[in-house]
């Protein structure tokens, strides 16, 4: 190996690691206020402020539209080329300035017309404050330019500054308004000063790009657009149905077991990601298989304790409240088992041996199929927090049977004569 392919390796390796603490710590830090949160403010108050959050996340992923996506190719691209870059920077900024505002005016609108967003004005414009760390938090920069270690720092620092802050500064029910705005604001904290590093170290300048440069970018970030789009959906869109048809109860019961169900998800994605540059880089057969059989492994051993301990980490975290999460719990269990598949056969199979539009297509049907299930539950009448989670872990295995079809008819895996058509 020469001297700059190990630069290279040890670049992707380092940026990798950093990608993947700033997930880990993303998903666990907030479990350690989370106990804390829930006995002081009370299960409605918090699924309140969890319903207001998820609300505002269908305006965080306007606001990106893909671009977060779409740009890291751009910066990669042009990364020794200034000129090119500040064109770049500026447009995507634009673009999301402008996706903002319209975002705003939508908000206002809403807080206007409908009654329970007027009730809740405070605390809705608290979370869409987050928005503007979207705006000013240029994760796409440093992963096209390969410098991940000052954003893991910085968002690191927030998150510790939101957890601290909920010990200080939240000590009755009233203060669930107080949760959000100190979440939003350790948001903010981190986009702030990265945008300052974007400024004054990385030397960015703003031009006014041309009309033409401004709609390849936005254009090119619409395929993207709607598979976050979609990944959002699938994530947010029970805990939205919740709050309009059940109660914020029942929103906090489903938050809560979401996001043990995406903690117990982690092992799995750390592992996918570790692999996928050497089945990218290899595109060994072989191991692509083997590896397969880990995953099942693993994901196996990671479902069964989710089930069994379901009991003892609802009652770690609520401390007797939110019982209904149990049975969420082990339902989504199924769910992480799938999405644990489903990861591996993403990006480091599909995406590695060069068959991304299998991958992106999926994602978008399981948002389909996660739709037409919704439907069918309101018209029979089965509207249930439980089959909510059902319904995500039947989208999973959509994602999982797709993916898995594409794997044998490229011949990824086992190699099949009946898989050899024509689709």
């Amino acid at each position: 190996m020469n001297l700059h392919n190990f630069k290279n390796y040890k670049t992707i390796i380092q940026n990798t690691g950093y990608l993947s603490v700033m997930e880990v710590i993303r998903l666990a830090m907030p479990f350690i206020a989370l106990p804390y949160i829930i006995a002081t403010i009370g299960a409605e108050n918090y699924g309140l402020a969890v319903f207001s959050q998820t609300i505002i996340s269908y305006f965080i992923i306007f606001i990106n539209f893909g671009l977060d996506v779409s740009a890291v190719k751009d910066i990669s691209i042009h990364r020794h080329n200034k000129l090119e870059l500040n064109r770049i920077v500026s447009s995507v900024l634009l673009i999301k300035l402008s996706l903002l505002a319209i975002s705003f005016l939508i908000l206002v609108c809403g807080l206007l017309v409908i009654p329970f967003l007027k009730i809740h004005k405070t605390l809705f414009l608290f979370a869409f404050l987050a928005c503007f760390s979207e705006l000013l938090f240029p994760i796409w920069y440093y992963q096209g330019i390969e410098k991940m270690k000052y954003l893991t720092v910085i968002k690191t620092s927030s998150i510790l500054f939101y957890t601290v802050s909920v010990f200080l500064f939240v000590h009755v029910p009233q203060h669930y308004i107080r949760v959000v705005l100190l979440q939003s604001l350790g948001n903010i904290f981190a986009g702030g000063l990265s945008f300052y590093l974007l400024l004054y170290v990385e030397k960015v300048k703003f031009i006014i790009p041309d009309s033409t440069f401004l709609k390849r970018t936005f254009t090119d970030s619409v395929p993207f657009f709607f598979s976050r789009l979609s990944v959002v959906l699938n994530g947010a869109l029970a805990k939205t149905v919740s709050g309009i048809f059940f109660s914020m109860n029942a929103v906090a019961a489903f938050d809560l077991a979401q996001k043990i169900a995406n903690i117990a998800l982690v092992p799995a994605q750390m592992m996918n990601q570790a692999v996928y540059p050497h089945i990218a880089k290899t595109q060994d057969r072989h191991f692509a298989s083997q590896f397969l059989k880990i995953n099942v492994l693993v994901s196996c051993v990671v479902t069964l304790c989710m089930y069994l301990l379901a009991p003892f980490a609802v009652t770690f975290f609520a401390k007797g409240q939110l019982s209904e999460s149990v049975s969420l719990i082990r339902i989504l269990s199924l769910w992480t088992f799938t999405a644990s598949l489903t990861t591996y056969l993403g990006s480091p199979v599909l995406v590695s041996f060069g068959y991304p539009k299998p991958f992106n297509r999926s994602v978008i049907l399981s948002t389909i199929v996660l739709f037409i299930v919704y439907g069918i539950l309101y018209f029979a009448n089965l509207f249930t927090i439980y089959n909510f989670a059902f319904a995500l872990f039947f989208a999973e295995l959509v994602i999982l049977i797709y993916r898995g079809y594409f794997g044998l008819y490229y011949n990824i895996f086992t190699y099949n004569e009946r898989f050899k058509r024509k689709i």
